[in-house]
């Protein structure tokens, strides 16, 4: 546990015994408990059929979301490590309940009850991935919520319980402009912000015609999509959800590896050139390819067309076997750089993020009436409370929630301030929070810290009360790599 940490739980063990038992003590306490996690929480959501369980399959090593269109999609999914396989349902009314899981480990189809009367389900596996790193949300499609795709009570909570967002978008459109309003709504609600959401772009194999080499195309969409959204989330990465999930999940079998072999071997590239050309032609067309439909229906299914078409250029060149198979996929799917951003952002700024979730829980109940004594704990709260966020990887943190104003138009900065503000918040290093190379020398780094804290000064007399309180907070961010560097 951080310092940054292990001062909200002394706070917190300090002021809990001094509250009668109710509500705000057991606020308290449970902010306490999460902290002590050494878990971070990451949910993952967007649009339905965008490839969210896929992708989740992939982050936890293990196919347990279901992929397709069955009744608990609809329904807020966490994963977590238990040394024993379980499923725990929580209805909306009643205590929660136990169910056997499927095999290896998944959701059975029988949840006891009606899916609308469900409010979560806990998949609990002995995964190291779960165990080490992260628990990971499910969260239902967009557009299996509403007519409009507006994120329900049960998403919104699970949003808000958790630390990090991965949104996931399947291609550009309008469509997924409004998902991303809706996005935008339900991250300015729950507390999340820029520094703690990463937006994926899934199924780039099927971006334009679906054929050929979809990574440059992918790449020019993401940058895109990562300019638009500069204010919401901290990248936009592009993925092949299928290819990853092959990779890293024991989804892909000798088998399979043995069927693309015949497949590879048996067909010459006319042949190829027809069976590739769209889903239902690889399904259909020349029924004399040594493989049946069924052998070729599981293969689109675990790999889409591209994958099948990348993985006969693999066999061609010689490579062979599942083992080696997977580990080319791993390297074409994209998904390295998703879970190297997850791990090298997330992971690392966990308690930072914590951190920031626990003091939103702890600043309702600090405000809150209570007779006498109780009294006298909460003002001590709420004093210890207000050093933390002294904090300057809170105030980064903080100045991230601006951005999203700028975004939506809440508040207006000059063009040179907003680009000031994005290299703050996003930047992973002091070089990087002041917009200047990973190797750029201390007195380059301070020349640049005072240029921006001179800048930020003069903002500071904005008429505008809602900018002047920005540029202070800017400024003394800037400040403290200043005199840090010093």
């Amino acid at each position: 546990m951080s310092r940054l940490c292990e001062t909200i739980v002394e706070l917190c063990e300090q002021t809990a015994p001094r509250l009668e038992r109710g509500p705000p003590r057991e606020t308290i306490e449970r902010v306490a408990a999460r902290l002590r996690e050494r878990t971070l929480r990451v949910a993952v959501g967007g649009r339905l059929n965008a490839g969210k369980s896929t992708l989740v399959n992939a982050i936890i090593g293990q196919r347990l979301a279901p992929t397709d269109a069955t009744e608990c999609t609809r329904v807020v999914t966490w994963f977590r490590y238990h040394h024993q396989n379980r499923i725990q349902v929580t209805p909306r009314t009643g205590e929660p309940y136990r169910r056997h899981p499927a095999p290896g480990g998944g959701i059975p189809d029988d949840l006891g009850r009606p899916v609308e009367e469900i409010a979560s389900i806990s998949v609990e596996v002995s995964n190291e991935i779960l165990k080490r790193h992260h628990i990971v949300a499910d969260t239902p499609g967009l557009d299996s919520l509403t007519g409009e795709g507006a994120l329900d009570a049960d998403s919104m909570a699970a949003l808000a319980r958790c630390d990090a967002l991965v949104f996931v978008m399947p291609h550009p459109g309008q469509r997924e402009r409004q998902a991303l309003e809706v996005v935008r709504n339900a991250v300015d609600a729950s507390g999340l912000t820029l520094v703690n959401a990463v937006g994926v772009l899934s199924r780039i194999d099927q971006l334009g015609e679906g054929h050929g080499d979809p990574w440059p195309q992918a790449e020019r969409v993401a940058a895109r999509y990562a300019a638009r959204l500069r204010a919401l989330v901290a990248d936009v990465i592009p993925v092949v959800g299928l290819l990853a999930q092959a990779a890293l999940t024991d989804t892909f079998t000798e088998t399979d590896a043995q069927a693309l072999r015949a497949l590879a071997h048996g067909t010459d590239a006319r042949t190829r050139d027809r069976l590739l050309y769209t889903a239902d032609d690889f399904l259909t067309a020349d029924p004399d390819v040594p493989l049946g439909v069924d052998g070729r229906a599981r293969l689109l299914g675990l790999l889409g067309l591209y994958g099948v078409a990348e993985s006969l250029r693999l066999i061609d060149r010689g490579v062979q076997g599942a083992v080696r198979l997977t580990a080319e996929y791993q390297r074409l799917s994209g998904i390295d750089r998703l879970l190297t951003f997850i791990r090298d952002r997330f992971v690392t700024d966990a308690d930072v993020l914590r951190a920031r979730a626990a003091l939103a829980e702890l600043d309702g109940v600090a405000w809150s009436e209570a007779p006498g004594p109780q009294r006298q704990a909460l003002a001590a709260l709420r004093s210890g409370l207000a050093g933390v966020r002294m904090d300057p990887a809170l105030r980064r943190a903080r100045l991230s929630t601006v951005l999203a104003d700028l975004d939506a138009g809440r508040l207006s900065l000059p063009e040179r301030a907003e680009l000031d503000l994005v290299e703050l918040v996003k930047g992973a290093d002091d070089a990087g929070r002041l917009g200047l190379p990973p190797d750029a020398s201390d007195a380059e780094l301070r020349a640049e810290a005072d240029r921006r804290i001179r800048r930020w000064r003069l903002l500071e007399g904005d008429f505008r009360l809602s900018v002047a309180r920005v540029a202070r907070q800017a400024r003394e961010s800037f400040e403290a790599i200043y005199y840090a560097l010093r």
